[in-house]
């Protein structure tokens, strides 16, 4: 009976997605929260893993359920753009699919019941044979089509290294509101001879898929590199930097934390109202670039020892009939969808959000979005301002004639702090 779970598991896992759809890291089930996918062992980073090294993507969320569940999870190996690849799973892996999660435990001492299930990869059950995009799609076990999240992350080789920069003289404007990143990529330990077709470059600000930059043609080729200098596709709106709060204990007021307070079942944190910023003067903040840390006063295990409180948000701004505002950030995984819109109140005149999120300390920023566009924008709301600190992140794919799936070959990461 195992096998044919087994079996089943690895159907599920290569079934493609309706078309046009692509794998992201996203939560269905809404008794599932904070879904963190990072390197084990790293407070603040991104998810990717050299190919046969010795780190470890981290896959950790909570059910708050006070019933116990068991969950299983297939790997999918996927191309670029995060739809599966043409290779079946005894090729970029070793290992069964349909394999149960065994780490997990109770919160201790919360308000709120909840499990945390923690899954590390490569595993002694699991390994990766290429690299690429990977997802992971976990799944209920007694109900072995029901998906709850999917988890995605990325394997890498240094094939190719990679140079960047940053810098506010953009074919925009000058010390204004864009950042233009510029990069090149040595192949001489990896000759790539026709760079043009056989290579793809995906670049990521702040970790953002909506503004995301591919299908790049390089502005110059070489003996053993390839230029991206001076390109519009690569020019950023600058943004503002993230804003922040914390919420650590129940008997003090965090940062930008207005009150804390209990109403049965659980406590309520109200974040001090927020303004628009595009017509303010630009002030440095030592952000984290969106990204957040679960944490809680007086506690060794916060993935445990955390409690959850419903956090309120709210934005004075005025009611937009052509577009929706979102709340962006790692705490909504970066998704403009329902789960992260912004609500208008008439009758208080703020746009408002509830979410439910773990004692932490967090970032995040409002983005507008136009009715039928799918790239957001920064400028109505945070503003944009060049000495923004902005971190970029490039992945180099290789895929030549004739071969099945996309090699990542080269990662690299530049921060805009010390613009050119």
């Amino acid at each position: 009976m195992k096998n044919i779970g087994f079996l089943f598991a690895a159907l599920i896992a290569i079934l493609p997605l309706k078309a046009q759809e692509v794998y992201r890291t996203q939560v269905f089930n809404n008794k599932i929260h904070t879904l963190q996918v990072k390197v084990a062992d790293e407070m603040l980073s991104s998810p990717y893993i050299h190919l046969n090294g010795d780190q470890q993507i981290e896959i950790n969320f909570d059910l708050l359920d006070p019933d116990f569940h068991r969950f299983t999870y297939s790997v999918v190996h996927c191309d670029a753009n995060w739809q599966p690849s043409a290779l079946i799973p005894f090729e970029y892996m070793d290992g069964f699919q349909g394999l149960p999660i065994e780490d997990f435990a109770n919160g201790m001492g919360t308000t709120v019941d909840y499990t945390n299930y923690r899954l590390f990869l490569p595993n002694e059950e699991v390994r990766f044979k290429v690299s690429g995009n990977y997802a992971v799609r976990i799944f209920d076990e007694d109900n072995p089509q029901n998906e709850v999240l999917t988890a995605c992350f990325y394997v890498f080789e240094n094939a190719v290294q990679l140079a960047a920069e940053v810098t506010s003289n953009t074919l925009i404007d000058t010390n204004l509101t864009h950042q233009q990143l510029n990069f090149n990529i040595n192949t001489s330990r990896f000759p790539i001879p026709y760079p043009q077709t056989d290579l793809k470059v995906y670049v990521y600000q702040n970790n953002r898929r909506d503004n995301a930059v591919s299908a790049l043609m390089p502005s110059g080729i070489s003996n053993n590199r390839v230029d991206y200098v001076n390109l519009k596709d690569l020019i950023f709106e600058a943004g503002n930097e993230f804003r922040r709060f914390e919420f650590l204990s129940p008997t003090y007021n965090g940062l930008r934390v207005e009150d804390i307070s209990f109403h049965h079942p659980y406590y309520h944190v109200t974040i001090m109202a927020d303004e628009a910023r595009a017509n303010y003067v630009y002030q440095y903040d030592q952000d984290q670039n969106g990204h957040y840390l679960v944490n809680c006063r007086n506690c060794t295990e916060p993935d445990t020892q955390a409690d959850y409180y419903m956090v309120h948000f709210a934005l004075n701004y005025p009611v937009q009939f052509d577009g929706s505002i979102y709340l962006s950030g790692d705490l909504t995984n970066n998704l403009p969808n329902e789960r992260s819109r912004m609500l208008y109140n008439p009758q208080t005149g703020f746009y408002e959000k509830n979410i439910f999120l773990k004692q932490g300390h967090y970032n995040y920023q409002y983005l507008f979005q136009q009715k039928g566009e799918s790239k957001a924008t920064v400028l109505p709301i945070e503003g944009s301002y060049y000495p923004t600190e902005n971190e970029y992140r490039i992945h180099v794919y290789y895929r030549p004639m004739g071969e099945r799936y996309d090699r990542l070959i080269g990662m690299g990461k530049v921060k805009s702090d010390q613009l050119l």
